[in-house]
């Protein structure tokens, strides 16, 4: 709003600004219809906010400059706290019959749909209706509650009618949740402003009214420019959930400088057609200094309940600076490898950093391990020749199947079991016995250690340490379940019992370290 008000403006964050202006009509025909105006001394004179009463030409001599100066805000609404708190207030009656209605309450009067869009948004957002009080003499004021039912006497309203509308609390008398987005809907669908400024809009709402919201704004400003500074992620999902054109901007800080980066409408299209990066938490990954990206849910319940109960002093052991504030940390998850790419790259675009934790076995398809390494802007050159000597070394070490070992092998295991019967997890143990182990197979239990030793154990940890510079974390010991062997179960039930025998707390050594590096991982530079 500065930059549009004066060019000499100095901003710390938006540094320089291009707009343009043009009329579909004469400004001062534009002038003359759509502002308030009153006849004095012989001479027309019209309200311009924080400017005053002035004539046309003063105006028109405004729009001919090169900002809009004295005349931004006829154009440019700033929807601060302040302003959208007292946007629903009582407002003076005009005489409409000499007088164009300026603030949203007084256009209500006139508008019997202004007034129903006002009412049914309260409806939606917070299960009460709000009505244009038109006889209160000197005064229009928004009631909310269910409008009771017209009822007149030739034509006047019955005193049980005006009893009962006087009854209805007024719409400054709510909270602050309730006035600030109900004062917000009213500007924007009343005004005739080209430029939204709209600071924080999620403030004094719940999560679910502040996601309804997104949605209000992204589709009441079709006609409009709306520029959004939030911190709420269902403010931008409410947005993205509408359709419209939306364009993300995230600004870091430095000390006194400031950061920019911005994903596209395209690329914000793309990220949100996946239903299950929708259906995430990935988005909030814009508030946080990183986003720990895991396989799945069981993941990420185990990793951050570790960093939870994980010192300080411990989760210094692999150096991270002792003088540096802890990371504010997202742990959320893609549903399976095949995703990481796509959503390292998302955040990446809006610099929001991504350390991405993955097991053993991540290494064992080369064309994923392309993708992923691309998405963290590394070359898969450097690793490739590496990661094809543990591959061949792991594909080769077979275990052969020998027909009389498999025989007594089923024997004894059909023999031991309690029952007639045969259950579906002794079904399952029955036929481990004929699968075929690779190397890969002993991998996913024991990690680097099942890499044979010699060249290509060497070439595994020069893979390992090159991923983590990229900050792609392989857990070193197979997968996830390793670290706490003693429980049964897999995934989800796995981390369940992990959590309900509370060994997040005493985790091992291993487990320890492994966190510890991803959090230092995500410690802001």
């Amino acid at each position: 709003m500065g930059h549009i008000k004066d060019t000499a403006y100095q901003g710390k964050t938006l540094t320089s600004l291009k707009f343009s202006k043009e009329a579909d009509e004469p400004i001062d025909q534009w002038i003359d219809q759509n502002l308030p105006k009153q006849l004095r001394d012989g001479i027309l004179r019209y309200q311009v906010p924080g400017w005053g009463e002035v004539q046309v030409s003063d105006i028109v001599g405004q729009w001919n400059k090169s900002t809009l100066n004295a005349i931004t805000q006829l154009f440019v609404f700033h929807a601060d706290g302040t302003s959208r708190l007292s946007a629903g207030d009582s407002q003076q009656s005009l005489d409409f019959s000499t007088s164009i209605p300026a603030h949203p309450v007084q256009r209500a009067y006139l508008d019997s749909s202004l007034e129903a869009e006002i009412d049914r948004e309260s409806r939606a957002a917070f299960g009460v209706g709000v009505t244009v009080d038109r006889y209160a003499g000197s005064v229009i004021s928004l009631r909310v509650g269910d409008r009771p039912e017209f009822s007149h006497q030739e034509g006047r309203p019955s005193d049980e009618y005006l009893r009962l509308l006087k009854r209805l609390p007024k719409l400054e008398e709510q909270g602050d949740g309730v006035r600030s987005y109900l004062g917000l809907v009213a500007h924007i669908a009343a005004g005739q402003h080209q430029i939204l400024l709209i600071d924080e809009p999620e403030a004094f709402l719940h999560p679910p009214q502040a996601r309804r919201l997104g949605r209000v704004l992204a589709g009441q400003a079709h006609d409009q420019q709306a520029f959004i500074a939030t911190h709420s992620a269902d403010v931008v999902q409410g947005a993205l959930e509408h359709g419209s054109s939306i364009t993300i901007v995230r600004i870091t800080r430095e000390a006194d400088v400031n950061h920019a980066a911005v994903l596209d409408d395209a690329a914000v299209k793309k990220l949100w057609s996946d239903p299950l990066l929708r259906y995430s938490n990935v988005l909030d990954g814009l508030f946080h200094d990183a986003v720990v990206l895991c396989e799945s849910d069981a993941d990420c319940r185990y990793y951050s309940s570790v960093l939870d109960n994980l010192s300080r002093e411990d989760a210094l052991v692999v150096g991270a600076p002792a003088d540096v504030r802890d990371p504010q940390i997202l742990f959320t998850h893609c549903g399976g490898k095949a995703r990481i790419p796509s959503v390292v790259t998302a955040l990446r675009a809006v610099s929001v950093p991504v350390i991405v934790v993955a097991d053993f076995d991540v290494l064992r398809e080369e064309t994923d391990m392309r993708r992923i390494v691309a998405s963290l802007g590394g070359d898969f050159s450097e690793i490739e020749a590496d990661l094809r000597e543990v591959t061949a070394a792991l594909r080769s070490d077979v275990k052969p199947l020998r027909k009389v070992a498999l025989k007594d092998e089923l024997v004894r295991r059909i023999d031991s079991l309690p029952n007639d019967t045969v259950t579906t997890q002794e079904a399952d143990g029955l036929r481990s016995c004929i699968k075929a182990e690779n190397g890969w197979d002993k991998a996913k239990r024991a990690g680097i250690g099942a890499v044979p030793q010699g060249r290509a154990h060497q070439a595994c940890q020069r893979v390992l340490e090159k991923l983590a510079d990229l900050k792609l974390l392989v857990v070193p010991i197979g997968e996830l379940e390793r670290f706490a062997p003693g429980v049964s179960g897999h995934g989800p039930a796995w981390v369940t019992a992990v959590l309900e025998e509370r060994l997040h707390e005493t985790p091992g050594a291993e487990a320890q370290e492994f966190v510890a590096k991803i959090r230092n991982a995500a410690q802001p530079i």
